[in-house]
């Protein structure tokens, strides 16, 4: 990480200050005493464990499971996305329901994000996006169309005014919504590749992450969604993918080399691939506040370990992603005609095309556990076409044998209950980042980099290291909690599960 910093050990403190103090003194804006922020905050984090619930969970058992849960930028409102159609807004300060959208949509609701103090979308199984107003919420202000099956996530670009949706169909399209046109407002298909389960943005809109349900994610550094379209058009990730797992080079991954470069200035691709277990579906992702790291949660192909990791996400200096490209003598690709014969290589596209049919399948989005890969003949299908392969070579002569290998990136991790399978458990981070919550069971597990709730940068070692349960509950839910959100404001967390309960915690200081 650019922000790694030196460990620091804590010390013991003199008199500290009382709560009272330490939050007048940041609403004041006075200087810091060194270290008081991290005593702090670890005695806020650590008090959850003796949490206020009050009023009792509330129960919206007819509207089915809560799948998200969204605060309002200014931390007042909550709203949960449910199972049965509905959307229900809550006052933050009483925790009461005071609007109920029973049919938000005509599917199962999965998402909500805030654009703005006044504006949120809300995404579904029906294939839609509805975007809502506050200010009057009789009706959906907009429904956006375009995806052919299951939307899971929504994003906002500030920097550029763009809605970036993702969908089970393998498309992310980006929406202008600032248009005056009220239907058939029009999307730009920005990327597409099979197994797509979530998208997310930095908070600054530099990059996109991308997990996956083939075991990997994918980073776009430098993001410019208004050239993604081009700059990636043609790329399959799957095929790049299977080149690395095989270590074997075609001409059809190859060519894409120069995408990973680290010379490149716009859309530059990483793959994620360091995970603790065999990851085989990484169905939640959240970034860090500070866009330092992406959060996840994966299971793997027999549905019987959990895991929640942090990956580091940050660029890294040239040198390091030149390390980590190989040369592959053994398979190296051949620039004469004989190489393009139906005996020699190189491999091309149909080869890798065929073995991704077995790794992924469009019935199936979720890959068996295993497979046993053929060995890759030397052929040539002739899709790829002699004049394409030798002006490949022309133009990239010191890429043809050379195959990008993925960076370490795991930083921290933390095996989970396996409970609930078939539901996606979206895990968060604090809105200063320090720890993490995550679906436990019946109840949530607030994890810390450190035992003491220090900041990420502090926390930082060669090896990756296991997540610290600073709190475990279990108590306040009655089936499985598959989603838990932070206040972006104030020192507040809750949570939802299967079967309808939305329970509030206030640190007991």
């Amino acid at each position: 990480m650019s922000v790694r910093r030196s460990y620091r050990r804590y010390q013991p403190f003199i008199s500290p200050k009382s709560i009272e103090d330490f939050v007048r003194d940041r609403e004041l804006g006075l200087k810091k005493t060194p270290l008081l922020d991290d005593y702090f905050f670890f005695k806020f984090y650590s008090s959850f464990d003796q949490f206020n619930v009050q009023p009792k969970p509330t129960t919206t058992r007819k509207y089915g499971g809560v799948f998200n849960l969204e605060f309002s930028q200014d931390g007042r409102l909550l709203v949960a996305a449910c199972e049965e159609k509905s959307v229900l807004l809550y006052d933050a300060a009483t925790q009461k329901c005071f609007k109920t959208i029973t049919e938000a949509h005509s599917n199962c609701v999965n998402c909500v994000r805030f654009l703005d103090a006044h504006t949120f979308a809300t995404c579904s199984d029906d294939k839609t996006i509805k975007l809502w107003d506050l200010r009057n919420l009789r009706k959906e202000t907009r429904s956006l169309y375009g995806h052919s099956n299951w939307v899971k996530n929504i994003e906002y670009s500030k920097s550029e005014n763009l809605l970036v949706t993702s969908a089970f169909d393998g498309s992310i399209y980006t929406w202008d919504i600032k248009g005056d046109s009220e239907y058939n407002t029009p999307y730009n298909t920005a990327f597409l590749m099979n197994g797509i389960m979530r998208t997310k943005l930095t908070p600054d809109g530099d990059k996109m992450v991308i997990s996956t349900t083939s075991g990997y994610m994918i980073i776009i550094h430098d993001l410019h969604l208004a050239t993604l379209a081009n700059d990636l058009g043609s790329f399959k990730p799957d095929i790049y993918r299977l080149m690395q797992l095989t270590e074997q080079n075609f001409p059809a991954g190859n060519i894409f080399n120069f995408l990973f470069h680290p010379s490149r200035r716009r859309n530059r691709i990483e793959f994620i691939d360091d995970f603790p277990n065999k990851s085989e579906v990484i169905s939640s992702l959240q970034i860090h506040p500070h866009g330092w790291s992406a959060l996840s949660r994966n299971i793997n192909g027999d549905e019987n370990q959990d895991w929640t990791c942090v990956h580091d996400i940050q660029s890294r200096e040239p040198a390091e992603y030149m390390d980590y490209l190989t040369v592959n003598e053994s398979n190296e690709l051949v620039d004469d005609d004989e190489g393009f014969s139906s005996n020699n290589k190189p491999t091309d596209l149909w080869v890798g095309l065929v073995t991704n049919d077995l790794l992924s399948n469009e019935r199936n989005p979720f890959p068996p556990t295993s497979v046993e890969l053929p060995p890759f003949r030397s052929m040539n299908s002739g899709l790829l076409g002699r004049n394409a392969y030798k002006t490949f070579l022309r133009q990239y002569p010191n890429y043809q044998n050379k195959l990008v290998r993925n960076l370490p990136r795991l930083t921290h991790y933390k095996r989970e209950e396996s409970v609930g399978k078939g539901f996606i458990k979206e895990v968060c981070f604090s809105q200063d980042g320090r720890v993490i919550c995550s679906p436990y069971k019946r109840g949530i597990r607030i994890l810390g980099f450190s035992e003491k709730a220090e900041e990420l940068p502090y926390c930082l070692s060669k090896e990756a290291q296991k997540l610290h349960t600073l709190v475990t509950s279990t108590d306040y839910h009655k089936d499985v909690v598959v989603c838990c959100k932070f206040n972006p404001v104030h020192m507040r967390l809750v949570s939802g599960c299967l079967g309808g309960d939305i329970v509030w915690y206030d640190p007991c200081i």
